[in-house]
């Protein structure tokens, strides 16, 4: 199974959806996986802030939240939490594109699912490591509209 769904509100609409499914196909084929089910879910960032307050213990703004939702020897399934508003203010934070600032996102959340951390130094370089690659590997890929 090969199954990538996008799920946006109304706000989210400088976002082309079929490129972004593109893009995630591509990573995670990239990282090794051929069957999979993921979900990018757009919502907004008070309720990402909620949910990370929920499921976390931590009250605090965040850009994407990864639920790895499969069990053990399964197909990998998951659902990714955005928030386009903190994705954008990170994009002029950081002076980087929305397209890469996307891209960043929604790789370090899928490589969240497939078993990537970053709760140290060692962690966090990986993880950006592998967020700069997969901007460089599919940086044809235009998500943003």
């Amino acid at each position: 199974m090969i199954e990538i769904d996008i799920a946006r509100n109304n706000s989210d609409n400088v976002i082309n959806s079929k490129n972004l499914k593109t893009y995630c196909k591509e990573v995670l084929n990239y990282k090794g996986y051929k069957s999979y089910s993921v979900s990018l879910i757009f919502v907004n960032e008070e309720k990402l802030k909620e949910m990370k307050n929920t499921y976390f213990q931590q009250n605090l703004y965040t850009d994407v939240i990864a639920f790895n939702l499969n069990n053990e020897n399964e197909d990998l399934e998951g659902e990714l939490y955005l928030s386009i508003e903190i994705i954008g203010h990170n994009a002029k934070l950081y002076n980087v594109s929305l397209d890469d600032e996307i891209k960043r996102v929604v790789a370090h959340g899928i490589l969240h699912l497939i078993g990537y951390d970053d709760d140290n130094d060692s962690s966090k370089r990986q993880m950006t490591e592998n967020e700069d690659s997969c901007i460089k590997l599919f940086k044809n890929i235009s998500i943003v509209c």
